[in-house]
């Protein structure tokens, strides 16, 4: 559904002023007697709440991106800020360009060496671990089951 000028300017206020509902109706040309019903109805309204949202992501995504990019490389940038908050600038750079390299995915719970480089000994001891884990959770849980119906502890 389109939206009327008075609607439009009404998102408009809400996203980027960032003012009341019954401000931004205010703001948008609607009396000062029904601003506050008129807000309710519109922020009420689905195609007015989807303006809202869309102008949102619009905005998130363009100026406001930009801008927090921008604060970020300054940070960066800047010799006088902390080191700390340097890098934590430039690993959030890199994580948002994806370029973060993904932690390994199957690492054993018993000495955080990642599966793919454990001898084979190591690897069979890993299975027995797991398998006793998973027998002693087993345990755990039957002994909570009576007649097929989980009972609290």
């Amino acid at each position: 559904m389109k939206t009327t000028d008075f609607q439009d300017k009404f998102v408009t206020h809400i996203v980027y002023d960032g003012v009341s509902g019954s401000e931004a109706a205010r703001r948008a040309g609607y009396s000062h007697a029904s601003a506050r019903q008129a807000s309710s109805t519109l922020l009420a309204t689905p195609h007015i709440q989807a303006a809202i949202r869309n102008e949102q992501y619009k905005h998130l995504n363009g100026t406001l991106a930009s801008k927090a990019i921008k604060t970020l490389e300054t940070i960066m940038d800047d010799p006088s800020s902390p080191a700390g908050a340097r890098v934590d600038c430039a690993k959030t750079i890199l994580d948002r360009a994806g370029l973060i390299a993904p932690k390994s995915l199957a690492t054993s719970p018993f000495d955080n060496k990642p599966v793919h480089e454990m001898s084979k000994l190591e690897l069979e001891e890993f299975i027995e671990k797991t398998k006793k884990l998973i027998d002693d959770h087993e345990s755990k849980q039957s002994d909570n089951v009576i007649d097929g119906e989980l009972v609290e502890s």
